[in-house]
C-alpha cells in the first residue's frame, strides 16, 4: 500500500505541475522559473548557492533558469559588497506583480484540487506527509 501511496503522490505532483504550467504559459513563465522567483521574493538578495540549497535542482538547471529570468527582466543581480565573486539576486518590480497574479491562479487550482475533501482529512493527510518526509530525511542522513 505504501508503494501505491508514493506512486500516487508523485503522480499528483506531476499533474499539479502540468496544470500550473498550462496556466503559466499565458504569462510566458515556466513552473521552474516561478519556483525560483518565489524563493528570491521571499529572500531578496539571496545568492545562487543559497537557492540551490533550498531547491531540489542542479547547478546547471538553476543557472539556465536564472539566465532566462534575468534576460526577461524578472530578476537582476548585483555584486556582493563583501565578496565580489558572489552576486545577490533580487526580483524586479514586474515580478512582484507576476507573483501576485500567479498566486490567484494557484489558489484557484488548489481549490479545484481539494474539492470534496474536508479540512479534517486535509490536516490528517498533511500530518502523514510530514511523517513520510521526516522519516525519509532521517534515513538519508543516517550513517551506515
Amino acid at each position: 500500500m505504501v508503494k501505491e501511496m508514493c506512486y500516487k503522490l508523485n503522480k499528483s505532483s506531476m499533474l499539479y505541475k502540468r496544470l500550473m504550467s498550462k496556466h503559466l504559459e499565458r504569462l510566458n513563465i515556466t513552473y521552474s522559473q516561478l519556483m525560483v522567483l518565489r524563493v528570491i521574493n521571499r529572500e531578496p538578495g539571496i545568492t545562487a548557492k543559497e537557492i540551490l540549497m533550498q531547491m531540489d535542482t542542479d547547478k546547471a538547471t538553476l543557472s539556465g533558469v536564472l539566465s532566462r529570468l534575468e534576460r526577461d527582466n524578472y530578476i537582476y543581480r548585483t555584486k556582493n559588497d563583501n565578496d565580489k565573486r558572489v552576486q545577490n539576486i533580487y526580483i524586479s518590480e514586474g515580478s512582484e506583480r507576476l507573483c501576485e497574479e500567479v498566486s490567484i491562479i494557484e489558489d484557484a487550482c488548489i481549490s479545484d484540487l481539494v474539492k470534496g475533501i474536508s479540512d479534517e482529512d486535509s490536516e490528517k493527510f498533511l500530518f502523514i506527509l510530514d511523517r513520510f518526509i521526516e522519516n525519509q530525511i532521517n534515513k538519508i542522513e543516517e550513517k551506515y
